[in-house]
């Protein structure tokens, strides 16, 4: 599927215009992008020179280094008559001084493919995969770095169909979605197989004007979790939310969604749970040079632990972003997670915090500087899996 993107995206290469970053959205199950019109080309790529405190995780013996990041990324769109696809590749290359073993890349590459038919309906198709380097010191090594010499890689992929009616303005919308995704670990095969899954999906939306631009809306899903090697996670979740969505301009908007989930496991010890749901997503622009988003939701999603346990997770996130004027811009964001890790015969509770702020000047129309603090702070009732990270960094951004 990479290489018929990728195959795709060179063909049209010829027609693009150079064009500004276009954002884009992603969770476990769907992506999407902003929009402008036309064919568009936006290369970015990201230098960053660091040092980290407590490279290992660790929650008595911290190490620090040194390191170097260069990241490129690159967005594709084509539009025609009927069509847009949309197409998003991004890499990283990290490099450590003192842990040259744990030098690796990530990758991901998001695309979507826009087939209008009628002027208020349109099918799209949407696929993803990516490479993630897992840390020493987190997920299946967290509290024992030093049991592995290098990091695990883990990937995560899905495809997936949809159908959407009516358009941003319309008195009513809805929007169907099925798809598949998969997870698995690409390295230690004989310890991580167990944690492979594949998932099948179904989900739907519906929104329904009310009034001036309030609409009520409604959202379904269901997700058939299959294992391979272990038949404990095999899984059935279930989803229903209903609240409003209000929309002022592009940057001022609010979604809050609130209802129930429930997961049906396939073995009896951990039965059938279920919980209070939700999904907010804040937006605003009190004026042009500030920006503030606000998130928060609910989630049943695999730990990435050794044993057979499932999160219970909840999150909160904020970004803040203040122009100082058209060359100088503050950017603040941060984000806290909150666990029931659950298994079949015990409980853990987990919080994380991550804070990064951010400074950064423009130059040129194509180069900018910035620097950068991080804060990572992880807490559990196993004491010995708790740890706090602080990393410095400078970089330069280059736009083309």
């Amino acid at each position: 599927m990479r290489l018929l993107l990728l195959f795709v995206a060179l063909i049209c290469y010829t027609s693009l215009v150079f064009s500004t970053t276009v954002s884009s959205s992603r969770d476990s199950l769907d992506g999407g992008f902003s929009f402008s019109e036309g064919n568009l080309l936006s290369t970015t790529i990201n230098t960053d020179f660091g040092l980290i405190n407590n490279f290992l995780r660790s929650n008595s013996d911290k190490q620090e280094t040194n390191y170097i990041e260069l990241s490129p990324e690159l967005f594709i769109q084509t539009q025609s008559d009927g069509s847009l696809f949309q197409l998003q590749a991004k890499a990283s290359y990290f490099t450590f001084d003192e842990f040259s073993n744990d030098g690796h890349y990530d990758f991901s590459v998001l695309s979507k493919l826009h087939l209008r038919f009628e002027e208020s309906q349109k099918l799209f198709l949407t696929g993803f995969i990516a490479d993630d380097y897992e840390y020493r010191g987190t997920g299946l090594s967290l509290s024992e770095p030093n049991s592995l010499d290098e990091g695990d890689t883990k990937r995560n992929e899905f495809i997936n169909v949809g159908y959407l009616y009516g358009h941003q303005d319309s008195l009513a919308r809805a929007q169907f979605l099925v798809g598949n995704r998969d997870f698995t670990y690409l390295t230690r095969k004989n310890i991580t197989k167990r944690l492979a899954y594949s998932s099948s999906y179904l989900q739907g939306s519906f929104d329904y004007l009310m009034t001036g631009n309030t609409y009520f809306s409604a959202k379904v899903q269901y997700e058939d979790f299959s294992y391979d090697m272990n038949i404990d996670l095999e899984r059935k979740q279930y989803l229903a939310l209903a609240g409003i969505k209000w929309r002022s301009t592009e940057l001022t908007q609010i979604h809050l969604l609130f209802g129930y989930e429930n997961a049906i496991f396939s073995n009896e010890a951990f039965g059938e749970k279920d919980r209070f749901a939700w999904q907010i997503k804040m937006s605003w622009n009190p004026i042009q040079r500030i920006r503030i988003n606000f998130s928060s939701g609910s989630e049943i999603k695999d730990s990435y632990k050794i044993g057979n346990t499932v999160d219970f997770a909840n999150f909160y996130g904020a970004d803040l972003s203040y122009d100082f004027n058209q060359s100088l811009v503050f950017n603040f964001s941060g984000k806290v997670i909150t666990a029931d890790v659950v298994g079949i015969d015990n409980e853990i509770k987990e919080d994380h915090f991550e804070a990064t702020t951010r400074i950064q000047y423009q130059w040129r129309h194509w180069l900018s500087a910035f620097a950068q603090y991080s804060f990572d702070n992880f807490d559990s009732t196993i004491v010995s899996s708790e740890y706090d990270l602080k990393a410095v960094s400078v970089g330069l951004v280059v736009t083309f």
